[in-house]
């Protein structure tokens, strides 16, 4: 079994109209977010690990906003 997911089959949404830039999505997945400069976050296209997609998941779920969407 691959360690890497090619790549994740749906699409991760950040909606930066309600996203109140808190940080918590690219200080714990930075595999998948950045800082884009201004405290909002970029989502990187890439393919990542199995964990990272368990860490994303909370992430979303855990995102005070609610503002991260994975579809």
């Amino acid at each position: 079994m691959s360690q890497w997911l090619h790549n994740y089959r749906g699409s991760i949404i950040v909606d930066i109209d309600t996203c109140t830039a808190c940080g918590l999505c690219y200080e714990e997945v930075p595999e998948v977010f950045a800082d884009r400069g201004d405290g909002l976050p970029i989502v990187y296209i890439k393919p990542f690990k199995e964990d990272t997609l368990q860490r994303l998941q909370k992430v979303a779920q855990d995102c005070p906003s609610g503002s991260i969407i994975l579809e």
